[in-house]
């Protein structure tokens, strides 16, 4: 994540679980400011407002309780989103070994601090599916999901993931490929039993089912994380929405 910063948007790495904190809490300050009248002084580690005139103040709106989620992967991260925000939108590389026993109990530690529960907060992402009803559907989406899996394992910010189920040694594999510019390769190093760990399987007649039985008690919200490109008019996309929702 670091030389994304850097190199990909040119924004110092610094302090991130912390300035995140800080910007959630200086939002509900600006907003409450907005809302209510009250006077604007929000002062901590890294950021400071302090004013507010009326030309910049939209006042109040109808329904001002505005939810913030944000993303988290490591513990520090997940632990703020227990603690400051409404959600945390787990990233799509995830198993429910990782969500079970690395991102809940961080999560349950910021809760507790705020003193709020469980149902005072949701959990979303978007899910990999190998999904097709012929052979060749599933073997294109398989590799498509393959290359995703390599992609983000090579980061060393994720290695959690993977540490959860003992194969942390693939980051640094990962990333030498990376590196190279071998992106076939790093996909080669992804089994299949890593796909079925990481990714749902199934048709579009069985795939929503399976993944509210994956999920069930761990997520409260999910789509599909495509890295592939469905055809726009396929009729089994409104079909499977349908039947998830319902």
């Amino acid at each position: 994540m670091k030389g994304h910063n850097e190199r990909r948007f040119s924004v110092s790495f610094e302090s991130p679980g912390p300035k995140m904190r800080e910007i959630v809490l200086a939002l509900r300050t600006i907003w409450d400011c907005w809302q209510n009248g009250t006077k604007l002084k929000f002062k901590g580690q890294f950021y400071r407002f302090d004013l507010m005139t009326p030309f910049f103040n939209p006042g109040p709106i109808a329904h001002p309780k505005v939810p913030v989620y944000i993303a988290g992967v490591n513990q520090y991260m997940c632990r703020i989103a227990g603690e400051v925000c409404d959600g945390l939108h787990v990233h799509p590389f995830n198993s429910p070994k990782y969500l079970r026993e690395y991102v809940q109990p961080a999560v349950n530690e910021g809760l507790t601090a705020s003193g709020r529960k469980r149902e005072d907060f949701t959990y979303v992402t978007a899910t990999f599916v190998v999904v097709g009803d012929s052979e060749q559907e599933l073997a294109q989406t398989r590799q498509s999901v393959k290359q995703q899996i390599a992609f983000y394992g090579s980061t060393r910010t994720y290695e959690p993931v993977l540490a959860a189920h003992g194969w942390q040694d693939l980051t640094p594999a990962l990333h030498r490929k990376s590196v190279e510019g071998d992106w076939k390769g790093m996909a080669d190093l992804i089994t299949d039993e890593m796909v079925e760990t990481f990714a749902v399987t199934g048709t579009y007649a069985t795939i929503g089912q399976k993944i509210r039985e994956r999920y069930a008690g761990l997520l409260d919200r999910t789509s599909l994380y495509q890295p592939w490109q469905p055809g726009l008019d396929d009729p089994r996309l409104p079909r499977l929405v349908k039947e998830f929702n319902g």
